[in-house]
């Protein structure tokens, strides 16, 4: 079949939309089991397939349970019941994931809220080492010492390119006050006991690395309970266990989640801090800290009331440079905030459909669709830290420093986070090869036990749609009647290859038109085609045949569909 175009109406490029869409449906794409009270959430390539693979830590301090992993079946979709589970049962809290001994298999750490007997019995931390492409069913590590701990985080807190293990402690309903803690890792393993110390002892309920004044060494920010957020500076003599940085907003804050991100694309980090007001003296407040040339603001410049807030986390949803933040209620789902000019809006732009209580909000490219690699080359900040532009990423594929590769025992890396950690100085740069995504599906975990965990799959970059102008049923010598319909869901500029191919009842397809394509941010674009059947079609050919309309982001070619729509017709 070859194309003959009979009419051809081209309208321009409409204005962007006066107010950016976010782009998932309201409604979850995907839902796991119910009867888990899922806490702590993530994605990660647990079987090395290439693939994201969902892993939830479940429990709170509601029941002991299990941890769990959803294996991705290679399409970004995901079985409703745990494809492995852990063997043992705790109160688990948040998740920390991480190549600990530097073997390519990302681990696993687990904070355990409550001990076994519940309030009064003082929980732990412990890990589970991934052999190969599973999770060990037990853990082979736990710290030696007891505590309460509702999170964990992955970071090199000492500055020597591996990951050690951060946790946040406390318990601020019945529990006293508790130092925070770090165990170090010594040769790929974490030592049991603590390395150190924070001096003054709060309630914490989560942690988060980041370099916030751009030294090149990781900082570690806490979100207290009962407390102000706090931020303690790693320098030339390691972590210090005085925070350099005290929020003065509210010194009672009941402080569920932090998380970094640079809001307004200046190269610095913001602290993201959601504040429950469950206890007394909590806002009810998702709040961020600016900050000015490295120096963190000690209130707020920017707030929403949500209540009963609890996670929160950013990303570049609409590709613009400047990341949504991404929080989550009790009993309130997800809400998302878009963040056109540096600053999230007054109002949230997106909330989910159905009410759940929210625990971890997470981000990755589940189905690989908007994948591409690059090497990031970084000039020496005179440290062994370095931040990509781009967060969070799919893979770090490759670390060489000053045109040297390392060996993965020589960096440690938080794909999620967006960061690289080295055991030496460059000289003069680091270059990073990362796989990294601009579309970013999101994962929920929740503690309502009659909901399951929710995904949601972002739009494509590049929607397409086809629908018929005429009958779908012809006879030889008719033409086929469409109109393709091109919609841009990122704010940014982009450049593409589209194709219409022909799909017979039997043999091999027929590309009938290909062109390359390119729209403004949030625009859209029709076309009208006509294409016409010959008046010969051997009897092999009539029947019902698909009309799919591809978009590719570079060349055509069978597999890089980028998105796709299609419309069935029949020869008689």
């Amino acid at each position: 079949m070859h194309p003959h175009t009979l009419a051809l109406l081209l309208f321009c490029c409409a204005a962007p939309w006066a107010g950016a869409q976010i782009p998932y449906a309201q409604s979850a794409d995907y839902e796991s089991y119910p009867s888990g009270i899922a806490t702590g959430g993530g994605f990660a390539d647990i079987n090395g397939d290439g693939f994201l693979d969902l892993v939830v830590a479940n429990g709170n301090d509601i029941q002991r349970q299990k941890l769990d992993v959803f294996y991705n079946d290679g399409t970004g979709r995901f079985p409703t019941q745990p494809s492995w589970s852990s063997a043992d049962r705790d109160y688990h809290g948040h998740l920390a994931i991480g190549d600990v001994n530097a073997d390519g298999w990302p681990d696993v750490a687990v904070s355990v809220f409550l001990g076994s007997g519940g309030f009064g019995d003082l929980g732990h931390v412990k890990l589970y080492l991934n052999q190969g492409g599973a999770l060990e069913s037990l853990p082979s590590w736990r710290s030696a010492d007891e505590f309460y701990s509702f999170s964990c985080a992955f970071g090199d807190a000492d500055g020597d390119g591996d990951l050690d293990l951060a946790v946040a402690t406390g318990e601020p309903y019945f529990g006293p006050t508790a130092q925070n803690r770090i165990y170090f890792n010594a040769g790929g393993s974490l030592n049991t006991a603590p390395g150190w110390l924070s001096n003054p002892l709060d309630h914490t309920m989560d942690v988060a690395f980041g370099d916030v004044d751009n030294d090149g060494d990781l900082d570690l920010a806490f979100a207290t309970a009962k407390g102000p957020t706090r931020v303690f500076y790693q320098g030339v003599n390691g972590m210090s266990t005085t925070a350099g940085f005290t929020a003065t907003d509210n010194a009672a804050q009941n402080g569920n989640t932090c998380h970094w991100v640079d809001l307004d694309a200046d190269g610095f980090l913001e602290l993201a801090v959601s504040d429950n007001d469950q206890l007394s003296g909590g806002s009810g407040n998702f709040k961020v800290y600016g900050n000015s040339n490295g120096a963190l603001q000690t209130t707020p410049i920017w707030s929403d009331f949500g209540g009963y807030v609890s996670s929160i986390a950013a990303a570049d949803l609409l590709r613009d440079g400047y990341p949504e933040i991404a929080g989550g209620l009790w009993w309130g789902g997800a809400w998302i905030y878009n963040n056109a000019t540096g600053q999230p809006g007054s109002a949230s732009s997106w909330e989910s459909a159905k009410n759940s209580v929210s625990e971890a909000i997470f981000f990755g490219d589940l189905d690989n669709r908007g994948l591409r690699e690059q090497t990031f080359a970084i000039a020496s900040n005179g440290g062994k830290a370095y931040r990509l532009p781009e967060a969070p990423v799919h893979r770090i594929l490759g670390v060489s420093v000053d045109g040297v590769p390392l060996a993965r025992s020589q960096y440690c890396a938080d794909p999620a986070a967006g960061w690289v950690a080295l055991d030496r100085s460059p000289q003069v740069g680091v270059q990073i090869t990362a796989a990294w995504s601009d579309e970013l599906d999101m994962g929920m975990t929740n503690w309502d036990s009659s909901v399951g965990n929710q995904l949601w799959y972002r739009s494509p970059i590049i929607a397409p749609a086809l629908t018929a102008l005429g009958s779908t049923t012809l006879m030889p010598g008719d033409a086929l009647d469409v109109r393709l319909d091109l919609e841009s869901t990122a704010a940014s500029s982009q450049d593409f290859v589209w194709a219409v191919v022909a799909l017979p009842p039997a043999g091999p397809y027929r590309v009938v038109e290909t062109a390359p394509g390119s729209l403004a941010g949030l625009a859209s674009q029709s076309l009208t085609r006509s294409y016409p059947i010959p008046a010969q079609v051997p009897p092999g050919l009539r029947g019902s045949w698909e009309l799919l309309f591809a978009v590719f982001r570079t060349t055509v070619s069978p597999g890089s569909i980028s998105a796709e729509a299609r419309l069935s017709f029949s020869i008689l």
